[in-house]
């Protein structure tokens, strides 16, 4: 009888190691208040730190290695009343690339000024159709956005159910008195990001992360290395179908922002006319930038630079 109670201990642990929540995502609070107890931003840490990885957010089971893995840094910069915090946030997705310990920046982003409550000892609550407070509905938010990019660099479309998701988020969180949800603030916040990948005008974004990811940089270890770039190409042209049909989408911004220095390497050692058509749409779609472009055609005669994926393929 001992041995039946220790097979199904012995299962059920086995079980949730191998099938986890979505998330590995490190959090870390910080404040630069002085004078003030740090006991509750270390509880703020673990609290958030726990809604984020160990609350399921879809109906799907993960293995322990396809968590998605990211990081959110909060600095506290005010701290107005008991409850109430003023921040600035930064925000990291990650994805490994296939056969290789490189792992691929997919997003990194920052919100400043950002203004929420957090009372300690209370728990997180979150619905996605229901707006509780501003903290939980962005961590959300954020968390369906990694979701829906991450989806999308797998498989044709993979993220939509995500971002629409992300889309009954900002909804319900149009009665928040905080910035940041409004069409109406600017056109960098969480309203346009939602707005952009649920828009079938920019649907070619979602080719943008497949062909990026899956058919380009997944390849670049094995022997199609010319055919990985060329998808790689594919993707940019598919960012500058999407940036002409309007410009400065946060979309297209925030792919850069994650993305630039990593195409700049890949294309460095590329056939003369792949860098020339690259770096052409890169500095239509980001003119401001076009000095940073510069340097995939700055060495003409230096050969393909794929060591940032083959020098670290796992043995």
């Amino acid at each position: 009888m001992r041995k039946i109670v220790l097979f199904f201990v012995v299962l059920t642990a086995l079980s949730i190691n191998s099938f986890a929540q979505e998330f590995n995502v490190q959090v870390s609070v910080n404040s630069q208040i002085q004078g003030t107890d740090k006991k509750i931003f270390e509880t703020m840490q673990g609290v958030i730190k726990d809604f984020i990885n160990t609350r399921k957010w879809t109906n799907f089971n993960y293995q322990t290695v396809e968590k998605i893995e990211g990081s959110i840094s909060i600095t506290i910069k005010e701290r107005p009343s008991q409850e109430d915090f003023k921040a600035d946030v930064s925000i990291q997705l990650r994805r490994p690339v296939y056969n290789s310990s490189y792992t691929t920046t997919m997003l990194n982003t920052q919100e400043l000024d950002y203004y929420f409550k957090y009372q300690e000892g209370s728990p997180l609550e979150f619905e996605q159709n229901t707006y509780y407070d501003n903290l939980t509905s962005t961590i959300a938010f954020y968390l369906y956005y990694f979701l829906g990019i991450d989806a999308d660099s797998f498989s044709p479309n993979g993220g939509t159910p995500y971002f629409q998701i992300c889309q009954n988020i900002v909804t319900a969180a149009q009665k928040s008195a905080q910035k940041g949800w409004k069409s109406y603030e600017n056109q960098k916040n969480k309203y346009w990001i939602s707005e952009n990948y649920n828009n079938a005008t920019y649907r070619k974004m979602h080719d943008v992360w497949y062909n990026y990811h899956l058919m380009g940089l997944d390849r670049m270890t094995g022997d199609s290395q010319s055919e990985a770039r060329n998808s790689i190409l594919s993707a940019i042209e598919s960012l500058q179908a999407v940036n002409r049909e309007k410009t400065q989408l946060i979309c297209v911004q925030q792919f850069l922002d994650a993305k630039a220095d990593e195409i700049i390497q890949i294309f460095k050692g590329a056939q003369e006319n792949e860098k020339t058509k690259v770096v052409s749409i890169l500095k239509e779609i980001n003119p401001a930038n076009s000095n940073k472009y510069d340097q995939i055609t700055a060495n003409s005669s230096s050969t393909t630079n794929t060591n940032t994926f083959t020098n670290q393929k796992t043995q």
